[in-house]
């Protein structure tokens, strides 16, 4: 019976978009960045009035009430939605990784077949105006945009007037057109007009994330080293809803424009987010670290004209997007695809969804109300070989060292996915303490004069007053000549065994014997014989570990070297995932589950994948400035 009223349902669906429509109809489809689906008023929200013109079109929509994205961050999840595949089908994962040649972005390769390749075989014309530095032209999103991919489009309001425009400019053009929108104001840092910052920031303080050292704010929140106070709290999200809510601003003068061109009634305008944000629920702010649920838990709303508003409660994934938005405006949906139409099908599917780290990766497998996340990490072993080989210029590493009359020497070391630009650190106890500056191991430390102190000693630090020969710090900071200038210093507890250590770029190396040098800008560090690797240290992984995990799923993994943490959730009793279940029974059947899905996809994959660009260092500050690369 319950089938029988799916195909009714869809038959009525169909029946009344074709009794309104004469020609085919337009489509725009918008995905906000970041934007959480429970901060809407459509989805239950009623902190802040974040979203009247997406309540307004939710009410009159389908409106899928429990969406999952495919990834927790914008690189690997544009292209899963876009695609209707997966990261390990369609191969994007990092748009901000590090190798030796500088920072490289993964592209989506020519045989994936994008929304706007389905829809521009169709007839339909395609322009895009986008603003993520993740999507900038030569990484492959452009495809099938055959009139126009503006990139760096700007905030809501000047994409509303650039497509407004191009509207005005095609006039009297027969041909139907899809035209896509990806709205960054949501993102961090939350660059938006005063007016939305403090719309909802009465009783709340918003200054600290407002400034020019909002960034340095952001990392230490997220390393743990800076609480926010109850009413820190509140401002940070009152900052995020009055992000959310400039933007529903321009989208409902977007709506009052189509309406005014005659186009409203024959657009269907589908908005969705390619994830969420987090604020402290899990120990950090932002995305792209973890599959939470509020980075996974996403708006799909699809407005078609003369089609019943209703509100579906089936599980569905952001992925359904390609075969349903197509199946909508009645376009061939072409090429390999993992999503579902939901305007017919709602069956209940496992929900997906995978995340690479430096160090691991990381799957999540929904059934029910159970939830299963699996953390792969390779064997140790695959990252030992020559250290000469290792150890190149340019690559970033952590070494922990035997300091003697200035001499260091590596005892354990590890190599670090961090950008080659990042500060050098060094550690060590104090000696020679003087006016405003140190020593560490042989290396001279002055302070700068903007110098932060921070940790476990820093309560009562006044501009260095709890320096004391032999305490244990971290400075972290740049070498001007020989001497190393600190822009920041942690101090340890008195207690702590504080032991020499370097982390930084190597900007040369030298073989001596059996032995060799690697500098730390001026610093000398000798390695050899009896250096060891840190195998208890993260380092990064390889596409090939990501590919064999996928191939030998959890148990095989582990006899292979494999290290791999199982964590089950109850969605129903603990939404905010933070009592992990202790029911072996129940892991392992959704660990067998997951290994069969992800099998599947590997049999189903069509794209090759694995393609990269580097990047510039325009490229490489844009995606800084919005909090990718540190």
């Amino acid at each position: 019976m319950r089938r029988l009223f799916v195909v009714l349902a869809a038959l009525s669906f169909v029946a009344c978009r074709d009794s309104t429509a004469g020609a085919r109809p337009n489509v725009l489809l918008v995905c906000v960045d970041t934007l959480r689906a429970d901060r809407l008023g459509a989805y239950g929200y009623r902190v802040h009035p974040t979203s009247p013109a997406i309540d307004e079109l939710a009410a009159r929509s389908l409106v899928f009430e429990n969406a999952r994205a495919a990834a927790c961050w914008t690189k690997p999840s544009v292209p899963s939605f876009f695609t209707g595949t997966y990261p390990l089908q369609h191969g994007v994962y990092e748009g901000s990784a590090r190798a030796l040649a500088g920072t490289v972005s993964d592209v989506l390769p020519d045989d994936a077949v994008t929304l706007a390749e389905r829809f521009a075989d169709a007839g339909y014309t395609t322009v895009a105006f986008v603003q993520n530095a993740q999507l900038r032209k030569g990484l492959g999103f452009e495809q099938g945009f055959g009139d126009r991919y503006v990139d760096g489009a700007g905030d809501a309001r000047e994409i509303r007037w650039r497509l407004v425009d191009w509207l005005d400019e095609r006039g009297d053009d027969d041909a139907p057109f899809f035209a896509y929108l990806h709205l960054l104001d949501a993102h961090w840092p939350y660059d938006i007009p005063d007016e939305y910052a403090r719309k909802f920031s009465a009783g709340t303080s918003i200054e600290p994330f407002r400034g020019e050292d909002s960034r340095a704010l952001r990392d230490a929140l997220n390393d743990g080293s800076r609480k926010l106070d109850a009413a820190e709290a509140a401002g940070l999200v009152a900052l995020y809803d009055g992000a959310v809510r400039s933007i529903d601003d321009q989208l409902a003068k977007l709506f009052a424009a189509l309406e005014r061109r005659g186009l409203a009634d024959n657009t269907i305008v589908c908005l969705v987010a390619d994830h969420g944000e987090e604020f402290l629920e899990h120990g950090r702010v932002g995305h792209g670290h973890g599959l939470w649920d509020g980075l996974l838990h996403v708006p799909f709303i699809l407005h078609v004209p003369g089609a019943r508003a209703r509100r579906v409660s089936t599980p569905v994934a952001l992925i359904d997007l390609v075969p349903t938005l197509c199946a909508a405006a009645d376009v061939p949906c072409r090429g390999a695809v993992e999503g579902r139409n939901r305007l017919v099908d709602e069956t209940v599917a496992p929900l997906f969804a995978e995340h690479k780290e430096p160090g691991a990766y990381v799957q999540s497998y929904v059934e029910g109300s159970k939830k299963l996340v699996r953390r792969f990490v390779a064997p140790a072993a695959s990252a030992h070989g020559s250290l000469l080989d290792a150890l190149q210029p340019g690559t970033r590493w952590e070494a922990e060292c035997r300091a003697e009359d200035g001499a260091w020497e590596a005892l354990e070391f590890a190599r670090r996915d961090e950008a080659v630009a990042d500060p050098f650190e060094l550690k060590g106890c104090v000696a020679g303490l003087g006016a405003g500056t140190f020593e560490l191991a042989g290396v001279t430390i002055e302070l700068a004069k903007t110098c932060e102190f921070y940790g476990e000693m820093n309560e009562a630090n006044a501009r260095g007053a709890m320096l004391v020969e032999g305490l244990g710090v971290k400075a972290r900071g740049r070498f001007v000549g020989n001497a190393f200038v600190a822009e920041k210093i942690k101090l340890y507890a008195a207690s702590e065994d504080v032991k020499p250590e370097v982390r930084g770029s190597l900007t040369r190396t030298e073989v001596r014997g059996d032995a060799f040098l690697a500098w730390f800008g001026p610093l000398a560090v000798e390695f050899g014989p009896d250096t060891r690797w840190k195998d208890d240290a993260p380092r990064e992984l390889s596409r090939d570990d990501v590919r064999r995990a996928q191939e030998l799923g959890a148990t095989a993994a582990r006899t292979v070297g494999f290290t791999v943490d199982e964590t089950l959730f109850d969605l129903a009793a603990d939404p905010d995932e933070h009592a992990p279940l202790d029911d072996a029974v129940e892991r392992e059947r959704l660990s067998r589950g997951a290994d069969e899905l992800v099998r599947e996809l590997l049999r189903r994959a069509t794209s090759g994948g694995g393609e990269r660009r580097q990047l510039d260092a325009g490229e490489v500050e844009d995606l800084r400035a919005i909090g990718y690369v540190k």
